[in-house]
């Protein structure tokens, strides 16, 4: 609790300092604080005792943000639940007592549910005292699994706040890099800027009107944000810093983001749901190759890919194995390139196709097609063949105003003079759809199990 105390505490110190931008409104933080008073009463007539979970479905609000905190302070553990048709699936999973959902008039409306049978990484971080936070995965590749973290190990890599930015909040509340921009905002006095669209023509007039300083997205966002050319219709000129990631960058997207904002400073962020963000540093604003370490973190390379052992690493799953070998590492699942301790991030091993044996790395293709200025977004995967295992297929998001009819031979041509004969796509189809997700990250199809 020292941690969670401490950051409290530095948020009583800072009065009529702006705190949060919501819904065409600033926020002070003498505000926050005020409503983690009211926060901390509420949840005192639920009985809840310590160690209980209390599922949390919202995005960023001052009373979000509020009950996040209030809820640490009575040593309860928060499950951030999704946005889903069906919250049930993760309430169930993270054994929650109850839940706060937003409501039609964005106040956050308490339902409660029937005793749960506690895991026992809930009954071990109850013991301790301790408050809590449960993040989902992304659930891409099956069923979301709940990770749970300690609040005093989540917030390890703030002992040392860095500087007060105004910082957007483009990545969801439910999302780790969420949790980590919100954290570290408040940690550092700065103040966070809440997006209600997250298309690139809103974003950039909310940029505009609160001068934001600090846009932490993904390289989805960016490459849309290019793709628009929403960005000439604005003034752009507070953004000082741009960070990325949730997903690879390629080459030509980072030389457009570097043109689009020469005067900011670029840089790569990596994290999981498991191990939060650590902290990272970019080799240069062009560069794909990144640091990732700090205080207390250590990382390894096996077979190409990365395992990554912390002291602010999550206790482990509520609803799946425990994922750490003998010795305490994580395996990400990542396959990298490494240069002495420069590593570059190439993609998730999972999405691995394999063509008669040879293995075809999804983002390797992804990124020689964007280099065609055509092309937006695109989303490579394997399909099933009866002689080859898989062939590489491709869909792609064409630019405004670009002629789909000849763009599969374009990109077929481009690929043969970039790529080995097994890495080019077989067939290349235009999206009549989003590529991304609501997280912005590429949604690549799985035809895996037949034609």
């Amino acid at each position: 609790m020292a941690r969670l105390a401490r950051l409290l505490e530095s948020l009583e110190t800072r009065g009529a300092q702006r705190c949060l931008y919501c819904d065409g409104r600033w926020h002070t933080y003498d505000e926050l604080v005020a409503r983690i008073a009211v926060w901390r009463q509420h949840l005192c007539t639920f009985a809840l005792e310590a160690g209980s979970v209390v599922g949390l479905e919202a995005d960023y609000s001052l009373d979000s943000i509020a009950l996040l905190l209030a809820a640490w302070a009575e040593h309860l553990i928060v499950a951030l639940v999704p946005h889903s048709e069906d919250p049930e699936v993760f309430l169930r999973d993270s054994c929650a007592d109850g839940s706060f959902t937003a409501g039609t008039s964005g106040s956050l409306v308490w339902s409660s549910r029937p005793a749960q049978t506690l895991n026992p990484l809930l009954n071990r971080i109850k013991s301790s005292g301790e408050p809590g936070i449960i993040i989902f995965t992304s659930g891409s590749t099956g069923q979301a699994k709940a990770a749970l973290h300690s609040v005093d190990r989540f917030l390890r890599k703030f002992d040392r706040p860095g500087r007060a930015l105004r910082t957007l909040a483009f990545l969801h509340f439910d999302h780790v890099a969420g949790v980590d921009t919100l954290l570290y905002t408040l940690a550092a006095g700065g103040a966070l800027v809440v997006a209600s669209d997250r298309a690139p023509g809103p974003i950039c007039a909310l940029i505009e009107a609160a001068e934001v300083q600090v846009l932490s997205t993904s390289p989805s966002f960016l490459r849309l944000l290019w793709a628009s050319g929403a960005a000439d219709g604005h003034n752009l000129s507070s953004l000082t810093v741009i960070t990325y990631g949730s997903e690879p960058m390629d080459a030509a997207t980072l030389r457009r983001v570097n043109e689009l904002f020469p005067a900011a400073r670029v840089s790569q962020k990596y994290g999981t749901t498991e191990t939060g963000a650590p902290r990272t540093v970019s080799r240069s604003n062009d560069s794909l190759w990144v640091q990732i370490g700090g205080d207390g973190v250590e990382t390894q390379i096996k077979d190409g890919i990365l395992w990554i052992r912390s002291e602010g690493t999550f206790l482990g799953y509520l609803n799946a194995p425990t994922p750490f070998d003998d010795e305490g590492w994580y395996c990400t699942g990542d396959l990298v390139e490494q240069d002495g301790q420069w590593l570059r991030i190439l993609g998730r091993e999972g999405d691995t196709i394999n063509v008669g044996g040879e293995k075809v790395s999804p983002v390797e293709v992804e990124q020689v097609i964007l280099e065609l200025d055509e092309i937006s977004a695109v989303a490579v995967s394997g399909r099933a063949h009866p002689l080859m295992g898989q062939i590489v297929t491709a869909r792609v998001s064409l630019r405004p105003g670009v002629d789909g009819a000849k763009i599969e031979a374009a990109v077929r041509r481009h690929c043969r003079s970039r790529l080995p004969r097994h890495k080019v796509p077989v067939t290349v189809d235009v999206a009549t759809g989003p590529l991304s997700s609501d997280r912005q990250k590429i949604l690549r199809r799985d035809d895996r199990a037949g034609l």
